[in-house]
């Protein structure tokens, strides 16, 4: 079956600036708006117009709205391909695994994590998104703390013997000096990126020694921490629903 290109006259192999463009198929065009719109964002920010997306990309406003309808919907599609397609599903496996020792884990998600962020795209957008586009930030930074930060205390607590949480409070000041580690590797990536500085040569190594800092002193922390709080309240048991088995991990 052949497949239909752009019908415009951008399509076609004319566009706004009288140049001549190739034909693509609707889905090859998709690609190219949105690559070009991570680009375009990851440089001037999301308050910059579609217009002048278009005019960047060489084609008319009509024919962006085509394939994203509102400026909302191309964002979340941005979104989309910088922070969700590229997410790692392994990170948690890794975390998970106590085949290993959790200096090991935190190493080797950390160091791939690294790959993922500290592109300039990446930092880019994340920090624009911050100052402009309430949402895209607190989506990501929630999906980070739920699967990775929530996992890490839970693994630390089981490796060094550290008492639950007594309460929520308790969670998120656990939770704090986690994220205090992790954003380390980001700001890497800012440094480099926003300000425009020389980022470390050998971040791997620095990796290694960031974790081996953050489990010499944390655990030993929470461990004095919960000592002095007294023991948590007990939790009460979940009860599993009938035909619902448990899951693995």
């Amino acid at each position: 079956m052949k497949t239909r290109g752009d019908t415009s006259a951008e399509a076609s192999g004319t566009t706004t600036a009288g140049k001549q463009r190739r034909r693509l198929a609707p889905e090859d065009r998709e690609h190219e708006i949105v690559q070009s719109a991570i680009r375009f964002f990851a440089k001037h920010g999301f308050e910059a117009s579609t217009r002048d997306l278009a005019k960047e990309l060489g084609v008319s406003q009509p024919l962006l709205y085509r394939y994203f309808p509102t400026k909302e919907a191309l964002v979340d599609r941005v979104y989309e391909d910088v922070f969700v397609r590229r997410w790692n599903p392994e990170w948690e496996e890794w975390l998970a695994d106590r085949a290993h020792p959790l200096d090991q884990r935190l190493k080797r998600y950390l160091k791939d994590y690294a790959h993922f962020v500290l592109r300039g795209e990446w930092v880019r957008i994340f920090m624009y998104a911050g100052l402009s586009r309430a949402g895209v930030n607190q989506r990501y930074l929630s999906r980070l703390r739920e699967r990775h930060f929530l996992l890490i205390a839970r693994e630390m607590r089981f490796a060094y013997g550290i008492p639950d949480p007594a309460n929520s409070e308790a969670e998120d000041e656990e939770v704090e000096l986690i994220w205090a580690m992790h954003s380390s590797v980001f700001y890497i990536g800012v440094r480099k990126w926003v300000y425009d500085l020389a980022a470390p040569r050998n971040i791997d190594r620095l990796i290694d020694m960031r974790v081996d800092a953050f489990l010499q002193g944390t655990p030993a922390i929470l461990l004095v921490d919960r000592a002095a709080a007294g023991p948590a309240p007990a939790r009460p048991a979940r009860r599993k629903p009938r035909g619902v088995d448990t899951p693995g991990r």
